[in-house]
């Protein structure tokens, strides 16, 4: 009894946490690693009540594999400090993550988009308000807990970002329980409030959404597969692109347009990942192999001056934080030995995602697309370390586990 009382506890708080995932992206996106951290919870207490259930062996050996790179980057580490300060809290997630992906994902949910399409239709809804009749409804609810946005692009862009990486599935989900009607009213407003908002990480990833999914559904898995071959390439490529190919790429583009585009919000901000993506380059070739050492990325670079070409402008500091990369994070903190362990990762997925368009058009197309999604968000945005960022693919994997549950189990 106690057993089936707890399963339906774990149950009823997984339906929950993935339907909190987009509104506590956007009006608390910290929060996600608290979201993941309860689950991971309940469902290893109820684990402890049925030993005879197995765990995949792949799932525990992964785990210390990750654990030993991370203690391995201490004693390589610039600023040993500095990692033995975040090391622990980062092993916690991703023990969080594997856990909900290993036995959370166990559980048999149905009418899965009974719980998740109210919820991002209506958070799309406050976005939309926000955005084209300034309500700030966000921004009052985060002054009552004292949060202050520190640009007006905090008060939309993660959860833009959430939304851009979760919608596919979403979508899919909606399309394979034949809920036409809501799934168009939330593409129509998540495509709105992308197109108007101030984030161009989410611009850029609907667009490559869209084309993704067109390409998916009609070329079929192959198509995700050819996409998999390229950015294995892109992802071990990436040391030398960042110091050889981009930094070309900013001169060209600055000759060509007649107002200084690092002066515009898009222009500006591509402008400085470049100059970053540059400099971290140049640091991952002298440290190739252990890397400088995890969470090590803020504190390397901060007396360098970047100046941006063909301009009297200035950037102070190599790395703001993390060098809005997540493939160049890892090669950087964690150098080779890192990136190789994410890319048996990143082959496990693309595998994942290939099984699942091969069972399925509608709910493979829509998993495809929002691993398409995250990747290119990871390529864009954010610190790859970020427990908050960790967590919310962890859940997104879960919300497209959930969705295909039959073909997962068979994978």
């Amino acid at each position: 009894m106690k057993t089936i009382n707890i399963k339906n506890i774990e149950n009823k708080i997984n339906l929950l946490v993935l339907s909190c995932i987009v509104p506590i992206g956007y009006f608390a996106p910290i929060a996600e690693w608290l979201l993941i951290s309860v689950l991971a919870l309940f469902s290893i207490l109820r684990y402890s009540l049925n030993f005879h259930k197995n765990i995949n062996k792949v799932s525990i050996i992964l785990f210390f594999l990750i654990c030993i790179v991370f203690l391995n980057s201490y004693f390589f580490s610039v600023n040993p400090d500095r990692t033995l300060e975040v090391i622990w809290s980062k092993i916690g997630i991703i023990f969080a993550v594997l856990t909900i992906i290993t036995i959370s994902s166990k559980n048999k949910i149905n009418n899965i988009s009974r719980y998740i399409a109210p919820s991002i239709l209506f958070i799309s809804l406050i976005i939309f308000f926000d955005l084209c009749f300034n309500t700030e409804i966000r921004t009052t609810l985060a002054s009552i807990v004292g949060d202050k946005p520190t640009s007006e692009s905090a008060n939309y862009s993660r959860g833009l970002l959430v939304l851009a990486a979760i919608i596919p599935i979403a979508i899919a989900i909606l399309l394979n329980d034949k809920k036409y009607v809501f799934s168009v009213l939330i593409f129509i407003f998540i495509l709105l409030i992308i197109l108007i908002g101030p984030n161009y990480t989410a611009k850029i990833t609907l667009i490559c959404s869209i084309v993704s999914a067109l390409i998916i559904y009609f070329l079929g898995p192959k198509s995700f597969y050819s996409f998999g071959i390229v950015s294995v390439i892109f992802i071990l490529s990436l040391p030398i692109l960042s110091t050889k190919f981009l930094p070309k790429i900013g001169n060209y583009q600055n000759k060509i347009v007649s107002t200084p585009w690092q002066e515009t919000s898009a222009g500006g901000s591509l402008i400085h990942r470049i100059l970053v993506w540059e400099y971290v380059g140049k640091e991952i070739i002298k440290k190739p192999l252990f890397g400088h050492g995890l969470g090590t990325s803020r504190h390397i670079g901060q007396n360098i001056i970047l100046k941006i070409p063909n301009s009297d402008q200035e950037i102070k500091g190599g790395i703001p934080l993390h060098p809005h990369n997540n493939f160049l994070q890892i090669w950087l903190e964690l150098g080779i030995i890192g990136v190789a362990i994410f890319l048996y990762i990143w082959f496990k997925i693309i595998k994942f995602g290939y099984s699942l368009r091969s069972k399925s058009y509608i709910l493979g197309t829509g998993a495809c697309t929002s691993i398409i999604s995250m990747f290119i968000i990871c390529n864009l945005s954010f610190g790859f370390f970020q427990a908050w960022w960790m967590s919310l693919i962890g859940l997104i994997f879960l919300l497209i586990i959930q969705s295909n549950k039959e073909a997962f189990i068979k994978n």
